[in-house]
């Protein structure tokens, strides 16, 4: 179970960096297959439950990726560009 939510992290971290939300329906749906197996093995309750976590954390980790990107995207633009609105203020030297 922990292996299946490493790799649902793990892609959460990838489709966030490069691939749209509309990718996550698949791949959630995809985590039905390794939690049914789990849920063959150790009972019905831990496969529901091993395909929760799994898309909780895919999903959590998708948007905490895509909003890093985001932020380090927009700060990267703001430092770039140079504003016109106010000129440059004067330097001001304080005698001591």
């Amino acid at each position: 179970m922990i292996l299946l939510m490493i790799a649902s992290g793990a892609a959460g971290l990838f489709l966030g960096r490069f691939i749209r939300a509309y990718a996550l329906i698949p791949a959630t749906a995809l985590i039905v297959v390794p939690a049914w197996y789990l849920g063959l093995g150790y009972g019905f309750a831990t496969g529901v439950m091993a395909f929760v976590i799994s898309a909780v954390v895919m999903q959590l980790l998708y948007f905490g990726s895509l909003l890093t990107y985001l932020l380090i995207e927009n700060l990267s633009v703001i430092d770039s560009v140079q504003s016109e609105a106010s000129p440059p203020l004067p330097e001001t030297r304080a005698a001591f």
